[in-house]
């Protein structure tokens, strides 16, 4: 099997170096057509501009003399799979893929549409931009004979909003990377713990239910949060810890990501969604699955995306979606029990080992991909 991976992606990113290292380990042959742009993080009204948008997308356009340059490559692999962020590389990747009669697949891991409407509140849908986008964003998907949703619950949403056909849509989660996110067992037996939130501030994270759970544990001692990232809703909830004089929470913003390992392997419970909103209730999010490689508790908000996955109280723990008290107590009772702190992430882990590790979504993704050859 002979995949070519294809795309202006950046092969250093996240997502693309977990498949790119999942596929190595399965013994499947990647050939890389590639011309790396680095991932622009749209968090901002700016970023998302009628000027930039249309920048980016002529920038991609690099690709169509790397098909001719390469097109040795492409002709002698099986499939074309379209690296992230790679929406509007599929236009270009279905013009290749008829050129030499090649399967298309395409693995979006954010639905642009809602992302940036919904979850980011940088899209207004009924705008002219977010009726194009919608309708670009939608033609993308049903132009590929394989897509990937990495939920049940997010299969059913492109089906639903973007009429994506049921049989062109497989499951495949989303993982992480467990050589960037190495297992440094949970052995603190004591009632001090630290609460690690690792990401990029959107508003769907719910970090003001953390700044709030952080201001209602200022009387328990035990209780450290350490926050790492920036993005969209970073200066508001900082100025607000800030103004409520928090002592027990520590930001990290301008920490180079090479470094964030060590601070985030100081974790007891490692924080996933805590926000209430639609999306929390189909979309499982990477930092979930890079706290159970970590071998850390990983609390998120309960919904029936979770439950689907996984048993909270065994391999995670869950509180009220956008209930900073809930949020508290669920922290206050871990502090209190290292041993359910020990078992909840040791079984985590084991269940990250068995299902979400490069390995195991390499193999998934090769075996959906034999299917369709």
């Amino acid at each position: 099997m002979r995949i070519c991976f294809f795309g202006t992606y950046d092969p250093n990113y996240t997502s693309n170096k977990l498949i790119l290292n999942g596929l190595s380990r399965n013994n499947i042959e990647v050939i890389e057509v590639n011309v790396p742009i680095a991932v622009t993080k749209l968090d901002s009204q700016e970023e998302m501009s009628w000027s930039n948008l249309l920048k980016r997308i002529l920038r991609k356009y690099k690709m169509l003399g790397k098909i001719w340059s390469q097109r040795k490559d492409l002709q002698r692999s099986d499939v074309i799979y379209v690296g992230y962020p790679g929406h509007f590389d599929v236009f270009i990747a279905f013009i290749a893929a008829k050129i030499f009669h090649k399967k298309l697949i395409f693995n979006p891991l954010l639905v642009i549409y809602t992302g940036f409407s919904e979850e980011q509140g940088l899209l207004k849908k009924s705008s002219l931009m977010g009726i194009l986008i919608k309708f670009f964003e939608g033609t993308a998907y049903k132009l590929c004979d394989l897509i990937f949703a990495d939920t049940p619950f997010q299969k059913k949403y492109l089906e639903n909003i973007f009429g994506v056909p049921e049989e062109k849509i497989k499951i495949l989660s989303i993982g992480a990377d467990d050589e960037f996110y190495k297992y440094h067992p949970l052995n603190n037996e004591s009632k001090s713990i630290k609460v690690v939130y690792y990401g990029l501030y959107s508003p769907i994270h719910g970090v003001e239910h953390i700044i709030e759970a952080a201001r209602l544990s200022q009387k328990n001692k035990n209780i450290k949060f350490i926050m790492v990232g920036q993005g969209n809703t970073f200066s508001k909830n900082y100025e607000r810890a800030k103004s409520l004089e928090l002592k027990n929470i520590e930001f990290y913003h301008h920490i180079d990501q090479s470094l964030h390992p060590k601070i985030i392997q100081q974790a007891d419970v490692f924080l996933g969604f805590l926000q209430k909103h639609p999306s929390v209730e189909r979309i499982i999010p990477n930092k979930i699955y890079q706290g159970l490689s970590l071998g850390k508790v990983v609390l998120t908000a309960d919904a029936p995306v979770i439950r689907s996955v996984f048993e909270p109280g065994k391999n995670i723990y869950v509180c009220q979606a956008g209930n900073p008290q809930s949020l508290y107590e669920a922290l206050s009772y871990l502090s209190q029990n290292s041993q359910a702190r020990k078992e909840i992430a040791q079984n985590g882990y084991q269940l990250f080992k068995k299902n979400f590790t490069p390995a195991a979504v390499g193999k998934q993704l090769g075996k959906y991909v034999s299917e369709i050859m």
